[in-house]
């Protein structure tokens, strides 16, 4: 077994080593250890049969996954768990072409790591290489070379066609390719022609920097962007209801880490549809983004490398200068404004009315349907409120459901439930609250709150059968699209 290992490392071969970590029961072994290779070689044992053929296939998993994992083998009378631990080799960089760009690259990727194999067609040194091949064509030099998903090639010779033809490259993480903008011709996801990051570089050294900059972002398959322009592109979000929600969702789309701020018991009857369900489940999804709780701000950057939504209860934003958002924007929906300040950000957008443009924020998005829905309004107000919500087959306040009296509320009915107007809905306390139109329930107020006389708790759509009660609406995405706008005129100025 440790012959095997040895040879896995010599020549930079993934290995995995599965041992016996605990029986219960009748087991063919109580310990023992088997090491796989990617090729299916196997050296040890932990049993023998089904043990050992489900060693083997999960060893592989871990190989492809380059992760490690846990299993249990259940047999007849007992059962066996065991975990499979992967040895991931070094990554190799093949280098064709020792020139003078060659040289560059391979002694900086050998700092940080990879194996060098350099390839020429002339005779060439390199102390620090693991391989060195010359050979008067290409398809020699290259006839023992074999790519995988832990190599990266860099091509510094003009021949390329030759050299292409001459070995499987698919398999590789990174092809580069020195060449002009103009004469680049190569495509594929794992293909870069010119190779290198777009630093200005010039002499060979800087474009090693550029190339080595490159392959590590390929290796990580994070996004080579500036660190700190990451952090400065943070959003947050006054409230997470399901306009707000439509809002994150598209700065999210678009690359912009947003943050929202929301209150920690949130009141939204669209829920099914608003982040803010996640101060309360945890985490919550809508059109396939997701966002989380979080306690602390600290715990944002996580959250966003796994491109999800951190939601943090802070009401009277007293993390905003930890967050340091380039942009706020107030989506509180409150109709008036409830401490939105135009130096909270280099950019404070406000949606509806209640703020005035060059006073309190950079801009105001309208809100109220008709024609001038999602207008950017630059100077001055959104059309003030009117306190009926806007029609909808010729429905309007009809559509909302208030409380009838004080009490802790109670749902029957749910999302997507079709009603009668009469049909009871819901209680407050022991008052049964009833169907004001016949339709779909769209929104719906969380079980056990507390709600008092005239509080909104539900929402129905005369529309009825085939409304899409569990996406945003159209007015949120309208509304969403002229933040977006906003927001990418800001970052493009």
């Amino acid at each position: 077994m440790f012959e095997l290992l040895s040879e896995a490392e010599r020549l930079n071969l993934a290995a995995a080593l599965v041992t016996i970590t605990g029986t219960k029961g009748s087991v063919p072994r109580k310990s023992g250890r088997m090491a796989v290779l990617g090729d299916g070689r196997t050296a040890g044992t932990v049993g023998g049969g089904i043990c050992e053929r489900r060693a083997v296939e999960e060893a592989l998993l871990s190989l492809e996954e380059n992760s490690g994992r846990m299993f249990t083998v259940t047999l007849p009378k007992g059962e066996c768990t065991m975990i499979s631990d992967v040895v991931i080799p070094d990554r190799k960089l093949y280098v064709i072409g020792f020139g003078h760009v060659g040289e560059a690259v391979a002694r900086l990727m050998h700092s940080c790591g990879y194996t060098i194999h350099v390839f020429d067609r002339n005779e060439v040194s390199c102390p620090y290489a693991a391989s060195v091949t010359h050979a008067p064509t290409w398809s020699e030099a290259l006839s023992g070379a074999a790519a995988d998903s832990h190599t990266a090639v860099i091509v510094t010779v003009h021949d390329k066609s030759e050299i292409l033809s001459s070995f499987d490259y698919e398999k590789a993480f990174y092809v580069g390719l020195l060449s002009s903008r103009a004469g680049s011709s190569m495509t594929g996801a794992n293909c870069y022609s010119p190779m290198g990051l777009d630093i200005g570089a010039e002499t060979p050294k800087e474009i090693a920097v550029s190339v080595a900059a490159e392959i590590m972002k390929a290796a990580s398959g994070r996004s080579g962007k500036s660190i700190s322009r990451d952090i400065r592109r943070c959003v947050l979000v006054r409230g997470s209801g399901d306009l707000a929600t439509a809002v994150m969702i598209r700065l999210h789309n678009a690359g912009y880490n947003v943050i929202g701020a929301e209150l920690a018991a949130p009141t939204q009857i669209r829920r099914n549809v608003s982040f803010a369900e996640a101060m309360y489940e945890g985490e919550h999804t809508v059109s396939g983004v997701t966002a989380r709780k979080i306690t602390s701000p600290g715990e944002r950057f996580e959250l966003w490398k796994n491109g999800i939504i951190p939601v943090i209860a802070d009401e009277k934003l007293e993390f905003l200068s930890e967050l340091s958002p380039a942009v706020v924007i107030d989506a509180i929906i409150a109709k008036r404004n409830l401490g939105t300040r135009i130096d909270m950000a280099p950019l404070v957008i406000a949606l509806g009315p209640g703020f005035t443009a060059g006073k309190d924020c950079h801009a105001v998005i309208e809100t109220m349907r008709g024609h001038s829905l999602g207008a950017i309004i630059r100077d001055g107000s959104a059309q003030a409120n009117t306190g009926i919500p806007g029609l909808i087959m010729g429905y309007g306040k009809e559509r909302v459901v208030r409380s009838p009296s004080a009490g802790c509320f109670r749902g029957v009915k749910t999302f997507g439930d079709i009603v009668k107007k009469g049909d009871v809905i819901a209680f407050v306390g022991d008052v049964p609250v009833e169907a004001t139109i016949d339709g779909m329930v769209r929104g719906m107020l969380r079980s056990g709150l507390e709600v008092t006389p005239g509080f909104k708790i539900a929402d129905i759509d005369p529309r009825g059968e085939g409304v899409k009660y569990d996406e945003p609406s159209d007015k949120a995405r309208s509304i969403a699209g002229s933040v977006l706008e906003c927001v990418d005129a800001f970052f493009n100025s």
